[in-house]
């Protein structure tokens, strides 16, 4: 009894891993990603918070680990020659400019508009209704591009070789 349900669990998991497209590895991956940043923010912070899963900033970087997932499946499916590879590519290097350049520079302008607003705030004593600061957490560090590249292409390589070999 207990062999017949060893081998229907490893049938299963073999039937999945024979249907998967690889879009669940990038899945994987993203999730796996936001999750360690959770982790580490909780630790860093010495509070636990399920808010930062929906947030963007922080190491290591959910789009470029998502963007360089992409394209190692990219290089690993069709070769460094392809012209998926190229896209995949192009692609991931943009992401990671945005969010090291445009995206945190965004952060920076919401960080010096939110010191304006409290400086009119306690000068002028303006009451600003609800109206809450901007998140200044939006992009990210080299630091933190660099983690989510290292993370993303490890964690595809492994989920790859799991999954297709």
């Amino acid at each position: 009894m207990l062999q017949y349900l060893i081998q229907h669990t490893i049938d299963f998991f073999q039937e999945i891993k024979n249907t998967l497209p690889p879009i669940f590895i990038v899945a994987i991956v993203g999730g796996i990603i936001q999750l360690t940043k959770v982790v580490i923010d909780s630790v860093s912070q010495k509070h636990f918070s399920l808010d930062q899963v929906f947030s963007s900033g922080g190491f290591p970087s959910f789009h470029t680990g998502v963007a360089s997932s992409v394209t190692i499946l990219a290089l690993l499916h069709d070769g460094i020659f392809s012209t998926t590879f190229a896209i995949a590519a192009t692609f991931s290097l943009l992401f990671a400019y945005d969010a090291m350049n445009v995206r945190f520079q965004t952060g920076k302008h919401a960080e010096y508009l939110n010191d304006i607003r409290k400086e009119l705030k306690e000068t002028f004593s303006m009451k600003w209704g609800k109206k809450t600061k901007l998140n200044e957490r939006l992009g990210h560090t080299p630091i933190e591009v660099l983690g989510g590249l290292l993370f993303g292409m490890l964690l595809t390589f492994v989920l790859y070789y799991i999954v297709y070999v």
